[in-house]
């Protein structure tokens, strides 16, 4: 009788031992997969209802304000830092903002190439109505008013890729990350965007389109967070 107390009470010590290692080996593997909530490296998707493109074209008789949607796109961050991303613009949705009126929405047509026999002059959206950039590199910039990064990659306008460069003030916080850019140019006749260009008409006198125009980005983006 002593025999079976003492095999039982054995029995019950070993079973108590196995289930404290178990907890304890599964509290360390759940302590390495759990996210740190308080780093910024991660996946930033951008929110296309906080976020857009203006833009500034100019000819000598005035200059013509507008916005090009973004339609979507994300930022990597690793090691704090701009590692790669993609905004998406919906040139579909571009608009003319200044002039107002007919003379505004003629224009409006024009630039997406809505106008019949005039579909080439600009940005031709029913052929071509998304444009990117990607983001390729970024580095850090320190005491300049402009920008906290110098962001390098390719804008992709009518399936012509081209590299642009632009400062931009990026700001994280709270899984929320934010940049804007001051107006940058860009030469439309990279794109192949020649209407009214001197490069490529001669006699044009003041009847011409400045080559460059300005655009100016603003991105917000949320942190995508691991679902467990």
């Amino acid at each position: 009788m002593k025999q079976f107390i003492f095999l039982g009470i054995l029995s019950l010590s070993l079973f108590a031992g196995a289930c404290k290692q178990k907890t304890t080996v599964d509290a360390k593997v759940d302590e390495t997969l759990a996210p740190d909530a308080n780093s910024t490296d991660g996946t930033y998707v951008i929110d296309p209802s906080s976020s857009n493109v203006k833009w500034k074209g100019a000819k000598p008789t005035g200059v013509h304000y507008g916005t090009v949607p973004v339609s979507g796109g994300s930022v990597v961050i690793a090691d704090g830092n701009i590692t790669g991303g993609t905004v998406e613009l919906d040139m579909a949705g571009l608009k003319v903002t200044d002039p107002d009126g007919d003379m505004g929405a003629n224009l409006e047509a024009h630039l997406k190439g809505t106008t019949a026999g005039k579909e080439e002059d600009f940005f031709n959206v029913g052929k071509y109505p998304k444009a990117t950039y990607v983001i390729t590199s970024a580095s850090r910039l320190e005491n300049d008013p402009d920008g906290t990064h110098l962001v390098g990659g390719n804008l992709t306008v009518k399936d012509i890729t081209k590299p642009i460069n632009f400062k931009a003030k990026v700001n994280i916080d709270n899984g929320k990350l934010s940049a804007e850019t001051p107006e940058f140019p860009v030469d439309r006749t990279e794109f192949d965007i020649k209407f009214k260009s001197k490069k490529f008409f001669d006699n044009l006198r003041d009847d011409f389109i400045n080559d460059e125009f300005t655009l100016q980005i603003s991105v917000v983006a949320n942190k995508q967070f691991p679902i467990n």
